[in-house]
């Protein structure tokens, strides 16, 4: 029987950047499921600056 989720995906989700300045970048990312209203949301994760961004999407996406 084959697997209906390959490479260990579960399910899929959303990251939203939410902006509050561009120069220098800074805001929040939100995870959302599209699996509908998740009980267990996480919380946004703020960013500043471009690192600031990378590090935050390097958090949200569970990166070892």
């Amino acid at each position: 029987m084959s697997d209906p989720h390959p490479c260990g995906t579960v399910d899929r989700v959303e990251i939203r950047v939410i902006l509050d300045s561009t120069d220098p970048p800074a805001g929040r990312l939100r995870v959302t499921s599209s699996a509908g209203p998740a009980q267990d949301e996480q919380p946004d994760v703020p960013f500043t600056g471009w690192l600031g961004l990378l590090r935050a999407l390097y958090l949200v996406t569970g990166s070892s």
